[in-house]
């Protein structure tokens, strides 16, 4: 197969594979990703005896991981047409998306699966999970605030309100995305597309917000974010005033949040949604672009098999001092600890605890080298909420 990046000339060819694997044309999110979102260099294409097979979208983004700023390429879209399923064809895509990731200098990668069994085999793990929350409209009443303000956002220079609680959101948390002014315009019109925003407000200072669409049974709301509890109960609030125009509200939120313990009823309605993987791109750039606790120092020689990246399979050593690291490729050396790259992302992401990786057989070491890496490699409470 050949690989290359799309051009202004493969636009239809782009817009008919993704409208007949995923929205159709006359979608509004359709409309609007295309019109506004869209940019033919991020988007690889696979072709067969001279026919596009398959394509990816590689969008940009930016992640706050263990408090770093990490530049990161977000795959969405991935479509194999239906002519060339079942040929490997998938694999390969993944194969050609991650050289050209690693040219871009994105050494790391996320990507929210519709089917994760499908991305395991090729070294994705899914780092972040979210709350679905599903609970009737007259059951909200005792978890309402009533002391709070509401406002729509109408439009995209209102950005600054969402911007300031969901930085206070974020705060502690790691693997989720850095938002600037354009990306919140972004976020903001596919919202306006499909649905509404609102804001809570204690005063003039704004406490939450939410995105969310009428018109079903259920109201749903695809990110609901808030600096404070008040906040929280506040939008729960503005929803149970919706009691006409629904039965059911339906929201996502970090997995980090314990509030549920305390809903009337918290065995009801209260699931974990698995939703987003991730995936090392290249061994050296990941680990070097990470800081490192600063109490920590020394090495560790570990070893890493990569079904796709052939130049991540291998036996590296990874040095930490100050807070930084260098790693070495050293093939003649004993590796300490063995793992897939899959587990080296969950490492990376802090995902995943140490002996918890070790128990389900996912790395391989002694006692004294696990203990090493935790120390390298501690957990972190993980969020992300970017859906394309």
């Amino acid at each position: 197969m050949e690989f290359r990046l799309a051009g202004p000339e493969d636009r239809e060819l782009v817009e008919n594979l993704w409208a007949y694997c995923f929205e159709p044309k006359e979608h509004p999110f359709f409309r609007w990703y295309f019109s506004n979102f869209y940019r033919p260099e991020n988007v690889l294409m696979g072709f067969k005896d001279g026919q596009m097979a398959c394509l990816t979208h590689l969008n940009p983004y930016t992640l706050c991981l263990r408090g770093k700023v990490i530049p990161t390429s977000y795959i969405v879209g991935l479509a194999t047409h239906p002519a060339a399923r079942r040929g490997g064809v998938g694999g390969k895509l993944l194969a050609a998306a991650l050289q050209e990731m690693k040219r871009r200098g994105h050494y790391v990668n996320i990507l929210m699966p519709s089917k994760a069994g499908f991305y395991q085999p090729y070294g994705y793990e899914l780092y972040c999970h979210q709350w679905k929350e599903t609970m009737s409209l007259e059951s909200l009443r005792p978890l309402t605030d009533r002391t709070v303000r509401f406002a729509f956002v109408n439009s995209p220079d209102q950005w600054p309100y969402l911007a300031q609680v969901y930085e206070a959101y974020t705060r502690k948390l790691s693997g989720y995305a850095l938002r600037d002014e354009a990306s919140w315009r972004s976020h903001i019109e596919a919202q306006l597309a499909e649905g509404n925003i609102a804001v809570a407000f204690h005063g003039d200072t704004p406490i939450a917000y939410m995105f969310y669409q009428l018109g079903e049974p259920t109201i749903v709301s695809g990110e609901f974010v808030y600096a404070t509890i008040q906040g929280k109960r506040g939008l729960l609030d503005y929803i149970y005033n919706h009691r006409s125009q629904g039965k059911d509200f339906q929201w996502n939120e970090g997995l980090h949040d314990q509030s549920y313990r305390f809903y009337p009823d918290g065995k009801q309605g209260h699931e974990t949604m698995p939703f987003m993987t991730c995936r090392i791109v290249d061994v050296k750039g990941a680990l070097e672009q990470l800081t490192y606790p600063d109490d920590v120092e020394g090495r560790i020689c570990f070893h890493t098999d990569d079904p796709l990246a052939d130049w991540n399979t291998g036996t590296f050593t990874l040095t930490v001092h100050k807070g930084n690291a260098s790693v070495a490729a050293t093939p003649a050396a004993k590796p300490e600890v063995s793992m897939p790259i899959g587990t080296l992302a969950l490492l990376v992401f802090g995902a995943v605890d140490v002996q918890d990786l070790a128990f389900n057989e996912k790395l391989q070491g002694n006692d004294e080298a696990l203990t090493k890496l935790a120390r390298l490699f501690p957990t972190e409470k993980c969020y992300i909420n970017e859906w394309y």
